[in-house]
């Protein structure tokens, strides 16, 4: 009986070890949309929080082009890699930036340590309040 309880304890705390404690995990899903010189800006931020830590950062912004300027793809796209050609330097992270039917769509996931750089933050450590609080700063809505 010893032998069969040891072998089930053992195979728990082995099971423990390998997956982990399964933390509380909280994800922060913003959007903020704005018109700037008749381009739509489709901006989605998705935030996972692991105990109260940053896990990653998936961002994406999306810019619809108006039929008058879908000529000018290219000069959009050549800005957008312009803009964002120093996050990989800064934050460590490569900025996916691709044309798309409607214009230009940028995508940049990052880990917690590039997201809690990007957010100036001086540790991993925050709060779903914190993080909606700060975005809401900057006109997302949050959920």
């Amino acid at each position: 009986m010893k032998k069969v309880l040891f072998g089930v304890i053992a195979f728990a705390l082995s099971l423990l070890l390998l997956t982990g404690c399964g933390g509380k995990t909280e994800t922060v899903t913003c959007t903020y949309d704005q018109t700037v010189s008749s381009v739509q800006l489709n901006s989605k931020v998705i935030i996972t929080l692991v105990d109260s830590k940053f896990d990653k950062m998936d961002m994406t912004i999306e810019a619809i082009l108006p039929e008058n300027l879908m000529s000018s793809k290219k000069t959009f796209l050549d800005s957008f890699n312009t803009q964002y050609a120093s996050f990989e330097d800064e934050y460590g992270v490569k900025p996916v930036i691709t044309e798309t039917d409607t214009g230009i769509l940028v995508t940049i996931n990052m880990n917690g340590e590039q997201a809690k750089k990007y957010s100036g933050s001086s540790n991993l450590k925050t709060s779903r309040e914190e993080v909606i609080k700060e975005f809401e700063k900057q006109k997302f809505k949050c959920k």
